[in-house]
């Protein structure tokens, strides 16, 4: 059995001033805030399987 992770943070522009997200599926999260026309967006990656 292997498991792996990985992150991934990405900054761009977003057309909502204030804004806020977090979702999470099996093998992945993710979790967004926009603020004043900015977007920081952490995308959290698993290969663990699901019990």
């Amino acid at each position: 059995m292997q498991a792996g992770r990985a992150t991934r943070v990405s900054i761009n522009l977003s057309r909502s001033p204030l804004g806020f997200f977090s979702g999470s599926t099996c093998r992945m999260s993710m979790f967004s805030l926009t603020v004043l026309f900015v977007e920081f967006r952490v995308l959290r990656r698993t290969t663990t399987h699901c019990l």
